[in-house]
């Protein structure tokens, strides 16, 4: 009868290890998870950052592209004005 009191008593001792053991690792799982789930909301900050600025490019990409037409439109009338002259030249040329 003591032999059986103290095979269940060392029994429950391996028990309790065991269940220690497991409420170690449970804290160590929940420790990690929420060292997971503040890196979350910093990708998230991130992201959210990300989208504004891509946001702010596309804004900026579409003012250049309209400002852009207005240059060459300006080089296009340069250039008429510059063949203008060049022919006026050679007929002044042809003139002397």
């Amino acid at each position: 009868m003591e032999e059986l009191l103290k095979q269940i008593l060392n029994e429950l001792h391996t028990l309790n290890n065991r269940v220690g053991n497991l409420e170690q690792g449970q804290e160590s799982m929940n420790a990690r998870l929420t060292s997971l789930q503040r890196g979350q909301e910093d990708i998230n900050a991130r992201l959210a950052n990300l989208e504004k600025e891509v946001a702010r490019i596309k804004t900026t990409t579409r003012s250049i592209k309209h400002e852009l037409r207005y240059v060459w439109e300006d080089i296009r009338r340069v250039s008429k004005r510059l063949s203008t002259q060049e022919e006026e030249i050679v007929m002044l040329k042809r003139l002397k």
